[in-house]
């Protein structure tokens, strides 16, 4: 039996990873309601989701449908089981198939669940989904290398630092390097 994207469903102790439906609006609009102002450059963005309605979360539902479709990107949201709030987001985006079956893992987190093992918890569930079901022999996580949360993270869920690559992306008009961590089969 083959998993489509929309059937994922990725249970922990304390947390289930899967993707967001159309029936997820306003846990989501909560989620992001419950978000601590910025604590540093690394927290996300904030986004302001009040407004949305079912036609404007509609599209953002089908986009994330039509990225795992074409095998570009897999998005996944992170949800509490005590109040299925959805507290942060992994994705796999997928670099190279044919002989290499390659993906970059990325992952955020809301602010206010920091410090709590949910992160950890939430990768390496996902990391192994990944490997197994989505067919990634190799996942990296890219980290801008002074980012310790991030690369704590990525250690807690295997995966091993390789290399630095220097000035690796670029942000507005700088390059910037990035730690390598990774898992493989």
């Amino acid at each position: 039996m083959t998993i489509t994207y929309l059937d994922t469903y990725i249970e922990t102790d304390r947390l289930y990873i899967r993707p967001l439906r159309l029936n997820d609006l306003e846990a989501f609009k909560e989620g992001f309601a419950q978000r601590k102002p910025k604590q540093n450059a690394f927290d996300a963005d904030d986004i302001d989701v009040s407004s949305y309605t079912l036609t404007t979360f509609k599209p953002v539902i089908q986009s994330l449908i039509q990225l795992a479709a074409d095998d570009e990107s897999y998005i996944f949201a992170i949800f509490l089981k005590e109040n299925h709030i959805p507290i942060g987001k992994v994705e796999f985006t997928t670099l190279l198939r044919d002989h290499f079956n390659w993906g970059v893992i990325g992952y955020v987190l809301n602010n206010s669940y920091w410090g709590k093992g949910y992160g950890s918890e939430a990768v390496t569930a996902a990391v192994q989904y990944a490997l197994q079901h989505l067919n990634y022999h190799r996942i990296e996580a890219h980290i801008t290398p002074d980012n310790s949360r991030s690369i704590r993270t990525a250690q807690n869920a295997g995966l091993s630092f390789e290399c630095i690559r220097q000035k690796f992306i670029q942000e507005d008009t700088d390059w910037i390097d990035r730690a390598v961590y990774s898992i493989h089969q």
